[in-house]
């Protein structure tokens, strides 16, 4: 965890909300691996979060809809069916080698998504999690990324992120209307499902955070 994540967390600030806790103890069983422990701490600390309506970080959920399987269980099953369905259909389309999705051995195992369903996930090398590099999967193509979460977030909402073009979506003004502003970051469900943004009324074009404790003088 270390340096990264505090300084992704000086970044976006204190929430003034406390999401659910989620029961990591259980994802080597349910999941089959434990999850880096950064992104473990900042999901503890923020649950889901969207960064400018473009792209954002997944939190584990208790319940989603009337599928059987729920928490992590339904976490392995999302990147072993559907993510996978969608990573071979764009390796057939391209004629290449098949790309590895978890479970697979070094298989990719997403985090985060954008708007334009392109994946955010970690490379599952090796027994310690805390070592897996970041990927982001786009187009049938896997951008390898030599670090973490958290210092991949920091990268990118800093700008220096060398595909940064596949992770923010922006509308061609020739084409769309232009997007209105957005905050820098919102929270979106924890565990329970719970939405959080939802507890604060920001207009449309407001770049407001006022989910985040405001900083004090001194």
């Amino acid at each position: 965890m270390g340096e990264w994540f505090e300084r992704l967390r000086s970044m976006m600030g204190e929430p003034l909300y406390v999401p659910a806790g989620v029961p990591w103890e259980g994802a080597p069983v349910e999941l089959g691996v434990q999850l880096p422990s950064d992104y473990r701490a900042f999901v503890d600390l923020y649950g889901g979060v969207s960064f400018a309506g473009e792209w954002g970080v997944c939190s584990p959920r208790l319940h989603l809809g009337s599928m059987a399987l729920s928490g992590m269980a339904r976490w392995r099953f999302d990147s072993n069916a559907e993510f996978r369905v969608q990573v071979e259909m764009e390796d057939e389309f391209r004629r290449q080698e098949r790309t590895a999705v978890y479970p697979d051995p070094s298989g990719l195992l997403y985090w985060g998504r954008n708007t334009n369903h392109n994946h955010l996930c970690w490379i599952t090398e090796g027994s310690d999690p805390d070592r897996w590099d970041v990927a982001l999967w786009y187009r049938g193509m896997v951008d390898r990324f030599d670090g973490g979460f958290a210092e991949f977030v920091v990268t990118v909402l800093e700008g220096r992120y060398r595909r940064e073009a596949e992770v923010l979506v922006k509308g061609d003004p020739e084409e769309w209307d232009l997007l209105e502003p957005e905050p820098m970051w919102r929270p979106s469900l924890d565990w329970t499902g719970r939405d959080w943004a939802a507890e604060w009324d920001v207009p449309a074009g407001s770049t407001q955070m006022p989910w985040r404790r405001q900083l004090t003088g001194h």
